[in-house]
């Protein structure tokens, strides 16, 4: 990496800037974000649907920006090195897809090889027309596929190929046979969990999926994937102090949501690049205990305070690489069941089981954990993004200690001694042929590598396993619902059961009275005429009493008593009691010189 302390360029800002004689755009599109009327500016164009990029050079003590500058433009300070004042660069990219020249220049200057170049170039994936309004949103850049013919079938169907029954020209066919239309933008939109780290000699780079939750918009994909915007994100490190971002379109195509709609939902996709614009300007500041939870610092600014006297300028490219990836706001809206409310889900569904347990609650409770699955995977696939790069922080570490230069051969080898040369010469050659390659990537500051770690936790801790206990929950309540449909059938059994019972009982009640019924009805003689109606009443209420009596001695002693879930015989019930009252007279001392 070229020392820009050493070089001949003028050394502030605006010096630096004006020597761009040739290109305009650079000489008055940079102005100083530490002054609060640029600040504002480019804070709300940062918000703008018409803002495609902006490169920001900062260091301790200066911060300038510019938006919307063209491929020249950016192949200009690309190629003239930064003055000693600017420490980093950030060249953030929205709607990479009309912009493919510009990545191109950037990705070509820094060695990336053409096959991430070409994936970071892929037209993005359209969304469904039930996402879109009926009028194409003039504020959204214009994708270049929407000016292609329609799309081939995607890989939902490979096997059957219906694409290729009305394609008649041979190239066209060897077109949509190849993978069938697939490209690297339906994988990410497939994969949800699909990540990728490479490293060069002068990059690193990450590739993940980011999820936004909008309330505001109907962001719904379907019963299998959780809700909100996937946005695929390129995240590039670069030996010289330049970190790139780029993130897909959220509404590629002609159509899109109206303007006051797109406002809200590009605040929310948004929001951690602006948290970390005004880090970065000294206008900001946390006005309360609340706002120090997202501030974030990536240069000291004015005042002593000891925890901006740590930042140092040579960490601004590694801090601004950890917080572009670390979205702390979205990560806090797991654990805390505000946007990604699974947890509320679970407690809701719990209680309709307890109220009405039915089968129809097990389907949702399926696609609740297929969600849970997806959001899973897409954490996983951070872990392994931060585990491979703390792995390469290892190897590099371990590299410069292991590096010693080599040691010199003349004192080794005398005038009466040439075999010893010829020998040695072989040796160093074998030696030489053995060396291994340089390990490639970039270093990361000591203070990156720190919250690198300390976020991995983070994830493993809370997020993870926020969501593992999400899916335990949700195979117990599934258990749970079928016990509860269980216990609803038994109890409904039981109930029959009971009325079955209750029948019968009636039934033998009134057995003993039809046949008394049937005695006094009988033409015998001495029984006709005989008995008034006071003795057949009188003989009506003792036979019933004593059927009662009968039918609750029998419940008793056999265990059907109604009104009860369990039920206790007689017996068993007056030898309980019997048992406890001796065993209370024994627990009580008899005291001497009291009389019984």
């Amino acid at each position: 990496m070229t020392d820009s302390s050493q070089l001949p360029y003028p050394q502030t800002p605006h010096d630096y800037y004006s020597s761009f004689t040739g290109c305009p755009t650079i000489q008055n599109g940079f102005h100083d974000i530490d002054d609060e009327t640029h600040f504002r500016i480019y804070l709300g164009q940062l918000q703008s649907s018409q803002t495609q990029n902006f490169i920001l050079d900062f260091g301790n003590d200066d911060a300038w920006c510019a938006v919307n500058l063209n491929k020249n433009d950016i192949a200009l300070l690309l190629r003239k090195p930064k003055p000693k004042c600017f420490g980093t660069r950030w060249i953030n990219i929205w709607n990479p897809e009309v912009q493919k020249e510009s990545i191109k220049a950037i990705t070509g200057h820094y060695g990336v090889s053409e096959r991430l170049q070409g994936m970071m170039c892929t037209d993005p994936v359209e969304r469904q027309k039930k996402e879109t309004t009926s009028q194409p949103s003039e504020n959204l850049p214009k994708s270049p596929s929407t000016n292609r013919l329609p799309h081939v079938s995607r890989m939902d169907d490979l096997e059957e190929a219906p694409g290729l029954k009305d394609v008649m020209d041979p190239e066209k066919i060897q077109t949509v046979a190849s993978f069938r239309g697939l490209t690297f933008a339906h994988v990410v939109n497939q994969i949800w969990h699909f990540c990728s780290v490479d490293h060069g000699q002068r990059y690193t780079c990450v590739g993940y999926n980011s999820l936004y939750v909008l309330s505001n918009y109907d962001s719904t994909n379907g019963k299998g994937l959780p809700d909100g915007r996937r946005l695929w994100s390129w995240l590039i490190l670069c030996d010289d102090g330049t970190v790139v971002s780029i993130q897909e379109n959220p509404f590629p195509g002609l159509y899109g949501p109206p303007p006051k709609e797109l406002k809200s939902v590009l605040g929310v996709i948004r929001r951690n690049v602006q948290f970390i614009f005004s880090g970065v300007s000294k206008q900001h500041s946390a006005a309360s205990e609340s706002d120090s939870l997202v501030t974030i610092r990536v240069r000291p600014s004015h005042g002593s305070d000891p925890d901006q006297a740590s930042i140092k300028q040579e960490d601004g490219p590694s801090l601004l690489f950890y917080y572009i990836f670390d979205d702390w706001i979205s990560t806090y809206a797991l654990v805390a069941k505000r946007e990604h409310a699974y947890g509320v889900e679970l407690d809701e569904l719990r209680e309709r089981m307890l109220k009405r347990p039915d089968v129809d609650l097990v389907n949702e409770l399926h696609w609740l954990g297929r969600r849970l699955a997806v959001l899973k995977r897409l954490y996983q696939s951070y872990e392994l993004i931060m585990m491979r790069i703390l792995q390469r922080q290892r190897l590099l570490r371990d590299e410069n200690r292991s590096h010693r230069p080599p040691l010199p051969i003349t004192h080794m080898v005398g005038d009466h001694d040439m075999v010893d040369l010829r020998q040695l010469t072989l040796q160093s050659s074998l030696s030489l042929s053995s060396i291994p390659d340089t390990p490639v990537g970039v270093h990361l500051s000591s203070s990156a590598v720190a919250r690198f770690e300390r976020l991995l936790d983070r994830i493993k801790l809370y997020c993870l396993s926020e969501i593992d206990t999400c899916l335990t929950e949700k195979e117990s309540l599934t258990f749970l619902n079928f016990n509860l449909i269980a216990l609803k059938d038994s109890q409904a059994v039981e109930k029959l059961t009971r009325i079955t019972v209750l029948l019968a009982k009636v039934t033998i009640l009134f057995l003993p009275v039809s046949l008394m019924t049937g005695y006094f009805s009988t033409e015998l003689k001495g029984v006709k005429h005989v008995y008034t109606t006071v003795e057949y009443w009188a003989s009506f209420g003792v036979i019933m009493f004593l059927s009662i009596v009968m039918l609750t001695l029998f419940g008793y002693l056999s265990d059907t008593i109604e009104g009860k879930t369990i039920y206790q015989s007689l017996s068993r019930t007056f030898f309980r009691s019997s048992r406890e009252r001796l065993s209370h007279r024994k627990e009580i001392p008899e005291h001497p010189g009291v009389r019984s």
